[in-house]
Parts: structure tokens; sequence; C-alpha cells
């Protein structure tokens, strides 16, 4: 049995901390759904039992070939399976390790106070979504790869124009741009010396694993793909959680070592990332009573495996005190993303210094959400502080 749903713009009346409709009944039918994506069907699996499945058995894999999916491109590691897909993580592993994510904190301190100073030199009643949700992260993720402020946001502009674009044939062309132009960086980093990932990526010292220059282009849009506006998005989703669930502040301000606890219970309950990358069948598989057969686009339903009540109590209650449990945020299996640990200093310096820069921030207006296809968040958070 499978249930049928349509990936289509969410009805205006949806709580913007629900998971899609269509993904519940599935997750509660216990059943295998299937949507057309650009002509072309998937199924998709809900449960966290069937997301795990789906992301960990060698069946489904990265690597066959899919309608779907653009020309597998050296490098680009995301459409990898094992053992080719070890090599390149193995590159960029030092990068991304929550002991690096943890000596990184400072400078995100830094660059939020920035920002926060050009919110308050705003002053009541400024969008929290271009001036902080979206430029922390940019400055961030600028100084990991070692982009000035203009390479970085000409590669921003260039991933919006694709993942904004309606119809698969754009989306190649200007994959293929953007590849390009990353090239380009790349082989102007080979010529100058640098500790940051962009450079060390272009280069190799004495023992390290060499890339070519498609390889190092690859590795290195993999990661721009995975990573920026997801934690975009997520910063900004988080934030707004916060600010609509005073009672949840309130607990996060009493107790600051919950600090990390709200981060995974925010990863955990706002559904950003709603769908995973798709996988394909390499042979007949049987899931919850449906044959995906050989050949099969698979889809696994990150923010509703979050909300299966079979791991997670009470899934749709938001609670920071909740106890740590691993959730689907990140994906899971060997393409777990990579800067999963940068992604969560992100998001608890955000938060916290907000609050402690204007202990009585509050939202200032009606919050519209972006509801493009995988990821929804909001597309504006008016704020205000000081006297009613």
């Amino acid at each position: 049995m499978s249930t049928d749903t349509h990936e289509g713009t969410p009805p205006a009346g949806r709580c913007p901390f629900a998971i899609q409709d269509g993904h519940r009944a599935i997750l509660e039918s216990g059943t295998v759904g299937s949507f057309d994506l650009f002509g072309v069907k998937h199924w998709l699996v809900a449960a966290a039992e069937d997301v795990k499945l789906v992301t960990n058995d060698p069946r489904f894999s990265s690597a066959a070939p899919s309608e779907m999916l653009p020309d597998r491109r050296p490098g680009w590691f995301s459409g990898m399976d094992s053992p080719e897909h070890n090599r390149y993580r193995q590159k960029i592993a030092g990068d991304f390790t929550l002991r690096a994510a943890r000596k990184r904190e400072d400078f995100v301190a830094e660059a939020a106070d920035a920002c926060l100073d050009d919110i308050e030199a705003a002053g009541p009643g400024t969008d929290l979504i271009p001036g902080y949700a979206k430029r922390l992260p940019s400055l961030v993720i600028n100084a990991l790869y070692g982009l000035t402020p203009e390479e970085g946001a000409v590669l921003e502009a260039r991933m919006r124009d694709i993942t904004g674009s309606a119809d698969l044939d754009s989306v190649k062309t200007l994959t293929d741009d953007f590849f390009g132009h990353a090239l380009r960086l790349v082989r102007a980093k080979r010529d100058e010396r640098g500790e940051d990932l962009l450079h060390r990526l272009a280069s190799a010292d004495d023992g390290e694993i060499s890339l070519s220059d498609d390889e190092a282009t690859g590795v290195f849009a993999t990661l721009l793909f995975a990573g920026h506006d997801s934690v975009q998005q997520m910063v900004g989703y988080c934030l707004y959680a916060l600010l609509s669930h005073p009672e949840q502040q309130a607990a996060l301000r009493a107790r600051p070592e919950l600090a990390d606890n709200a981060v995974e219970e925010m990863l955990r309950f706002l559904p950003v990332n709603q769908m995973g990358v798709p996988r394909v069948c390499v042979e007949d598989v049987d899931v919850r009573g449906v044959r995906i057969r050989a050949g099969d686009n698979v889809i696994p339903l990150y923010s509703t495996a979050n909300r299966d009540p079979e791991v997670f109590p009470q899934p749709d209650t938001f609670d920071v005190t909740r106890p740590l449990e691993g959730n689907f945020a990140f994906g899971h299996g060997i393409h777990k993303c990579p800067g999963q640990h940068i992604a969560r200093v992100l998001i608890k310096v955000a938060c916290l210094r907000l609050f402690e820069r204007f202990p009585d921030v509050r939202l200032a207006g009606d919050v519209p959400m972006n509801e493009g296809l995988g990821l929804f968040s909001p597309a504006e958070l008016r704020v205000t502080w000081g006297a009613a």
C-alpha cells in the first residue's frame, strides 16, 4: 500500500511549525508515499526506521544513474557511494570536527555582534532575515573557505538562481555556469598560500590527498550547496521559534546551560529540511509492503522522521528541556552533513547573542514563510524592542 501525495504550495493556514500534511499522512498511516517531481516519480519514506534504511542500506545508492540528478561531476561526493565517497570526506574531515567548530565560536560571536550593531542602528521594526539570519552564516562561511565578501556574494547569488529555477533544463544550465565560476576560483587559489579550506582543497602538502582542479571544485560546490542556504534558513527559523514560544525562551534564559539542548530540539522540531537528497534503488526492495523497483528514486523525509513518535515522545511539542536524542536535521548515514558542528555553533551563538543584546526583543508583525521545494523557513522576521 502507498499513499499518494503531491509537493505543492502548502495551504495558507498551515502552522509555521508543522510538517506538511501529506508527509504526516504517510507517517501516521505507516506506509510509503509517492509524488512526481519534474515528471519523475519518487517514493517518499517518512518513518525514522525507513529513513535509516534508505540512507544506510547499499541497495539505495547515491551514485546510481537517475533521471533527476544532474551529470555526476568529479568531487561531487554527495552523489557517490563508499569507498569513493570516503576519499573526499577524508580531505575535509579536519575542518569540520566539533573541536574545529568550537575554535570558531569567538569569531562567530564577533560576527554576530557586528550584525547586531547594524540591527540596533536600523531601529525597531527591522527584519532579522537579511541582516542577521543570512548575513551571519555568510560571514562565517566566507571566513571558513577563505572567500572575499565579493566572491562569497557572487557564489551566493548563483546558488539562489539555481534553487529558484522552475525547470530542470534551467537548473542544469545554471549549475554548469556555477561550476565554471567555482573552477576559476579554485584555480586562482592554487597560486596563493592560505590555511583556509578552499586553499587547502586546491593544494596538498606532503602526505595529503591531492585533488585535481575539477575534483576540488566538486568538493567545494558540494559543501556550498549542502550547507549555505540551509544554514541561513535554519538560523532564521530558530530565532522565530524562540520569539514565538516565550515560555521556551524564558526557560533558556533561566538556564543557559540548556543552550545545547535547545539547539538539538530546534533542529528536531523545525521542519526546515523537509526532503533529503534522492537515492536510487539498485535492486528491488520491499518497504512497508511496497515493492520499490531497481531504478526508482526514493526520498527520505528528514523532518517527518524527526516527528516519529516511535523515537520522540510527544513529537509535536517544542521543549528545550527534552533529553538529547539523535535527530535527522543533518541527514543520516555516510552523507550526514559534514558542516553539522559549525551549524550548531552558528545557531547557538545567533540565538544567545540576540537575546542577550535585546532582552525584550519581540515579534513586530506577521511572519510570512518561504514555501519552496524542500526547504521551509521564515521569509521575513521583523522585530522590535524597548517600550511598547
